[in-house]
């Protein structure tokens, strides 16, 4: 009953706001006052670790930054969160291909994987092991066996490292009127899938070696790419697992040398419009997305981050 009657009288006393626990503020009234007109003087410019040194030159007394930054914290306007970015998904196979390259170790020589992978189905349609780090031959000889195997997609998005830039990869992709699509500089979430995909490989092949399976390391990819690709089935994509996806959502894509034209047409349009560096750099990023989300081949929902602008690393 003792507790009840406290709960009750709880409930009937007003509410307040609640007090901060610990030692009581070591700034007097009169120091908060000048503290919070050098902060207005500076047009709120001066941080707390400003006004801490000034204090104490001045004479108020030896503060520390946390203290004062409680002294001034209702003058300091208050940040809007950021929005978050939009996100899509390529609706339809062979709309976009990733590519990219990861190192692996074996018997104290250095390979390199490259791999290319569709950005719907998640299904990897060309890969390449190459000993010591990949040149732009290995990368266009991968890219032509991926196209002469399945067919060209219409863009193909990877990082800005030198052998994917490489002039060969470009003759390759003018050849079959691929779009290239580079990541913004320094942000890897742009190309999430692929740094997924080559996570799960390297799980499964040193799952592998930790079992005990005595294969080469050819050997090893091989079956985790097999196992990705035909046997695990993909709870993003409904259970089914990545080859049912590739071949049973296909569908008529538009004309690939019109849809190069409108994006390069966009592209040019967006650069005249610009009025910063990053505007421009993100312009063949936004002419991509804009020409693809008009032939309605996005599903904007969740997936790849669209974060065109972004130039800081995460």
């Amino acid at each position: 009953m003792e507790s009840l009657r406290r709960w009750a009288m709880r409930r009937e006393m007003p509410r307040s706001e609640p007090q901060r626990r610990g030692r009581p503020e070591s700034i007097p009234a009169w120091a908060c006052w000048l503290i919070r007109q050098c902060h207005e003087k500076r047009y709120g410019k001066w941080g707390p670790v400003v006004l801490h040194c000034w204090a104490e030159r001045e004479g108020l007394g030896r503060y520390s930054a946390g203290a004062v930054a409680r002294v001034i914290a209702d003058l300091r306007p208050k940040k809007e969160p950021r929005p978050r970015p939009k996100r899509y998904e390529v609706s339809a196979p062979m709309v976009m291909w990733s590519e990219d390259g990861a190192g692996f170790e074996e018997r104290g020589r250095k390979h390199e994987l490259l791999l290319a992978q569709d950005e719907r189905s998640r299904k990897k349609v060309g890969r390449r092991l190459v000993r010591g780090p990949a040149a732009g031959s290995d990368v266009a000889s991968c890219l032509r066996e991926a196209f002469e195997a399945h067919g060209a997609p219409l863009v193909l998005k990877q990082d800005n490292g030198a052998p994917l830039n490489a002039e060969e990869v470009r003759d390759l992709c003018d050849e079959y009127d691929v779009v290239l699509l580079n990541s913004p500089p320094g942000y890897p979430p742009y190309n999430g899938k692929k740094e997924r995909n080559f996570r799960d490989v390297r799980s499964f092949e040193r799952a592998m070696r930790r079992r005990g399976v005595e294969a080469p390391l050819p050997a090893r990819i091989d079956a985790a790419i097999h196992d990705l690709d035909v046997e695990r089935p993909r709870p993003v994509l409904g259970g089914r697992t990545a080859t049912e996806v590739f071949v049973q959502d296909r569908i008529a894509l538009p004309d690939r040398r019109r849809f190069k034209m409108e994006v390069e047409t966009r592209c040019l349009e967006l650069v005249a419009e610009a009025g910063s560096r990053t505007e421009i750099a993100a312009a063949r990023r936004r002419a991509v997305v804009e020409v693809l989300s008009k032939y309605g081949l996005l599903v904007w929902k969740a997936g790849v981050s669209t974060n065109s602008r972004a130039q800081a690393g995460t």
